[in-house]
């Protein structure tokens, strides 16, 4: 339940204020990130030619269940939203934010290869999402309904979850 008590307070933020919730999703995910150590892995099956059998690949981006490929995801997409404008939270660094006025926000909530979008800006919405659009290959899946286990109804008179 821990990885979802950080999500709990940007729902309560947009019931309150009945800003709307939107999430993306990235795919392949892991093939973004780039590695920072040299890393190595033995030819797949059926990929190694007879008299290869002992030449390895040498990985230059990171693939899904090495240890490495969260750490260069995160690192790589959190390059990407601060270069759009985007500060990373301090106190919850998925978490990160941009106002654009006093009373203009968005907020984006990140685990793993999913996004979760708050705001009161469309047109920085907007923005946001052809910038990530740009850098990854993301599917837009409109207005958030599930998250970390966590089912959202969003109505005109707030959020419900289950």
């Amino acid at each position: 339940m821990a990885k979802i008590t950080f999500v709990r307070p940007f729902l309560a933020i947009a019931a309150i204020h009945h800003w709307p919730l939107y999430q993306l999703d990235i795919k392949n995910a892991f093939l973004h990130g780039e590695l920072e150590d040299e890393i190595y892995m033995e030819k797949p099956p059926g990929f190694v030619a007879q008299g290869e059998s002992s030449l390895v690949c040498k990985l230059r981006r990171s693939l899904y269940g090495l240890k490495q490929s969260l750490r260069a995801l995160f690192g790589k997409f959190s390059s990407v939203v601060q270069a759009f404008g985007m500060k990373q939270s301090e106190a919850d660094h998925l978490v990160f934010y941009c106002h654009t006025s006093s009373s203009r926000c968005v907020y984006l909530v990140v685990y793993v290869d999913d996004i979760v979008i708050i705001r009161n800006d469309q047109e920085k919405i907007a923005q946001l999402k052809e910038h990530l659009f740009s850098h990854f290959q993301t599917k837009d899946l409109g207005k958030l309904k599930y998250f970390l286990g966590i089912e959202v109804a969003q109505s005109k008179d707030g959020i419900i979850i289950s």
